[in-house]
């Protein structure tokens, strides 16, 4: 798949890596499969109730409200929830952000999914998936009305972890100098060679891994957390 390109207010060119068709229709087969178990599982509960079971017109009434949240809130719920994900999302490891990159408002989530009912006409989201091969940045409907692209997330689960830790206890806000040091690096990284441009990316983050109690596992691309620090700060 393609690269994205993001421009900042800075003259930065930040990378992401778009998610293709194929991620995208994995996270929503996942996602489905789990539609369709809590369609069975409210099915089950509901035929239990002898008091609805009595009163049909009561009994349809509530069927039809909670298979329009599961099959048409879920996407929604999920995804202002999780910042950008759903269950499948975060199991492919794919997230939708805003077409600068920064995390996708609640605005821009609702609608998406609202045009989710046009994307998925006439069947099997046949005018998403057209849309999406017509599209270069892979983007449906949805993504097109609300300014959304969805990428690959191998490098947000570190600035999650830190945007959600206690503020008091750790400023994940950056210095002006820590700030003007990453924006130099960013601006000037594409004329480094792959080794100094890692050991420079490493040295730069070492200090913010420190500060933020980032375990080792989680610093193998200094360069990409440098980025997504940038945009949080």
């Amino acid at each position: 798949m393609d690269d994205y390109v993001i421009s900042t207010p800075e003259q930065l060119n930040l990378t992401y890596k778009m998610a293709g068709l194929g991620s995208r229709f994995l996270a929503f087969a996942v996602d489905t499969a789990i539609q369709l178990f809590l369609s069975v599982v409210i099915v089950i509960s509901l035929s239990q109730l002898s008091t609805w079971n009595h009163n049909t017109e009561s009994y349809l009434a509530l069927i039809i409200v909670l298979y329009a949240l599961v099959f048409h809130g879920y996407y929604m719920i999920f995804e202002i929830l999780m910042k950008g994900r759903t269950p499948g999302k975060a199991l492919v490891k794919i997230r939708v952000v805003l077409k600068d990159g920064r995390a996708a408002d609640l605005s821009g989530l609702v609608l998406r999914n609202l045009i989710r009912l046009v994307d998925s006409l006439p069947f099997f989201y046949i005018v998403g998936i057209l849309c999406m091969f017509i599209n270069k940045d892979s983007r449906r409907l949805g993504d097109i009305a609300a300014g959304t692209i969805v990428i690959i997330d191998k490098k947000r689960a570190t600035l999650d972890s830190i945007l959600s830790r206690n503020t008091a206890e750790h400023n994940s806000r950056l210095t002006d100098h820590e700030t003007a040091i990453i924006r130099d690096f960013l601006a000037r990284k594409a004329q480094l060679s792959g080794k100094a441009r890692f050991a420079l990316a490493e040295q730069i983050a070492l200090p913010l891994y420190e500060r933020y109690g980032i375990p080792e596992s989680q610093r193998e691309n200094p360069e990409s957390f440098l980025e997504d620090i940038y945009l949080g700060r």
